[in-house]
C-alpha cells in the first residue's frame, strides 16, 4: 500500500476491513453475507463505505488497493466490477455498466443501481418539490373540469 492508501486505511472497520478481503477474495455479496453471518444489503453497505472511504472506482479495485500487494493474490482479473458501488464521475464507462453517476439519471429522485443512498442536491430536491406541486395542482383543475362537464351532461339530460 502507498501512504495515502495508509492513511485512508486507517478509516477502516475491522468490518469493512474484513468485507473487502473477502471481494479480494472473488467471493460474491452473498457468499460473504453467508460467511460473516450478515444481510447481503450489510454487505454492500459496508463495502460501499470503504469504496467510498478509499477513493476507488469500484470494490474490486478499493480490495486490491488494500490487500494487492499482498502475496497470494488471487487469479482473475480484478478490474471492471462494479455491482452495488457507484462509479466517480471521472471514471471511464464500462460497456456493462450502464448509467454513470453525473448522468441524467441522477437527477431523478429515485434511487438508482449503484446508489446507497438518494444524492439529490437541495436544489434537485426543492425542483422535485415544486414540479411535483405543479402536478398535483393540474390533476386536481383536470379533475374539477371534468367534473364539471358531467354535471353539465347530466343536468341536459
Amino acid at each position: 500500500m502507498t501512504e495515502a492508501v495508509d492513511t485512508l486505511a486507517l478509516r477502516l472497520s475491522p468490518r469493512h476491513r474484513e468485507c473487502l478481503w473477502h471481494v479480494f477474495q472473488l467471493r460474491t455479496s452473498k457468499e460473504i453475507a453467508i460467511v460473516l453471518g450478515i444481510g447481503v444489503g450489510t454487505v454492500d453497505s459496508y463495502i460501499a463505505e470503504a469504496v467510498a472511504i478509499l477513493g476507488a472506482p469500484n470494490r474490486r479495485r478499493a480490495a486490491e488497493m488494500l490487500y494487492g500487494d499482498r502475496d497470494g493474490a488471487p487469479p482473475g482479473k480484478l478490474e471492471g466490477e462494479t455491482p452495488g458501488v457507484a462509479a466517480g464521475s471521472g471514471d471511464d464507462p464500462l460497456p456493462s455498466q450502464g448509467m454513470q453517476v453525473g448522468e441524467w439519471q441522477v437527477l431523478l429522485p429515485f434511487r438508482y443501481k449503484g446508489a446507497h443512498r438518494n444524492e439529490l442536491g437541495p436544489i434537485h430536491r426543492l425542483f422535485w418539490l415544486i414540479l411535483m406541486v405543479l402536478a398535483a395542482a393540474a390533476s386536481f383543475g383536470m379533475l374539477a373540469v371534468g367534473l364539471e362537464v358531467l354535471s353539465r351532461l347530466l343536468a341536459r339530460a
